[in-house]
């Protein structure tokens, strides 16, 4: 693209909509793939033109960048429209750089299939060995532990449908095997405080309350159940609790994250999320980074693109 060629930043802008309404829309495109793979390249080469003069084109490039994800999310429908023969064809014609990735997304799908068939046969092999250990532990579990954590997934089952009186028959159960563990304790607790019962729940607590170590891990345990229950207020404000005293809780940051993510608060799951990947790197919690990492990123392709 010649200088003299180059549109204005909105013309270009007006360009990234366009390219965003064709993915979204992909299945309405039929016959029309190459004009998406078009209009990309002539948003890269504006782009291009103003990022090598120095231009603040950031929140083009993040928009960019979202769209371009959906993209490879759809990946297989795109190619499987357009054809993979067409494709190449295409590239023959043009001789496009190895960065577009747009151009070679036929070649990310095929090796995508071939990881995913790979990590399937290494899953199953790891899933074999694992039910193998748990036929073992289970049926040498002590009856009585079978027994008391039979009773809490039962209890967890009856919380998931809404059935609560019955989720804390099953608390109930479970104390009475087992009367030195927590959890049923927060979990009848929060049951009670979900049927108007506070006073009774309180009693709940407060006997749970004594067999944690610590206030912080009480009040998570509890911040969780309350979620659990759809009790999403209380779940915040107990986790403020938390954070007020630890703002570096990255457990609490973590189900503060999921609590907004629940309620479509897209902006502030992101700003959780993101302080929780902060901390995670920072004391080397290497299971929740990726874990985190994906969050954000399918996050982001959820926000309006006219948020930052």
């Amino acid at each position: 693209m010649k200088p003299k060629e180059i549109p204005d930043l909105d013309e270009v802008r007006k360009w990234i909509e366009e390219y965003g309404k064709r993915v979204v829309n992909i299945k309405d495109q039929k016959g029309r793939e190459m004009e998406i793979i078009e209009l990309r390249d002539r948003i890269e080469e504006a782009l291009s033109f103003y990022r090598e003069r120095g231009a603040f084109i950031a929140p083009e490039e993040t928009r960019l960048g979202n769209l371009d994800a959906e993209l490879r999310k759809i990946a297989p429908l795109f190619v499987k429209m357009v054809g993979a023969k067409t494709l190449e064809q295409e590239r023959a014609k043009h001789n496009p750089p190895k960065e577009r990735f747009y151009w070679w997304i036929d070649q990310i799908v095929r090796e995508e299939k071939r990881k995913r068939t790979k990590k399937t046969l290494t899953s199953v092999t790891v899933a074999l060995a694992v039910l193998l250990v748990l036929y073992f532990l289970v049926f040498r579990l002590p009856p009585a532990e079978k027994q008391y954590l039979d009773a809490l997934y039962e209890a967890e089952q009856f919380i998931g449908a809404g059935k609560f009186e019955e989720a804390l028959a099953k608390c109930e159960e479970a104390l009475s095997i087992f009367q030195d563990r927590p959890t049923p304790y927060i979990m009848a607790g929060c049951i009670l405080e979900k049927l108007g019962e506070a006073e009774k729940a309180q009693s709940y607590f407060q006997q749970a309350q004594k067999l944690y170590d610590t206030e912080a891990e009480f009040k998570l345990e509890k911040a969780t159940w309350y979620f659990r229950v759809g009790m999403s207020e209380a779940s915040k404000r107990t986790l403020g609790e938390i954070l007020k005293e630890d703002p570096e809780n990255v457990y609490a940051l973590n189900l503060l994250g999921a609590i907004y993510e629940e309620e479509n608060n897209i902006v502030e799951a992101l700003k959780a999320y993101q302080k929780v990947l902060e901390l995670a790197e920072e004391k080397g919690l290497d299971t929740l980074i990726p874990v985190t990492k994906t969050k954000i990123a399918m996050l982001q392709l959820k926000l309006p693109l006219n948020v930052p």
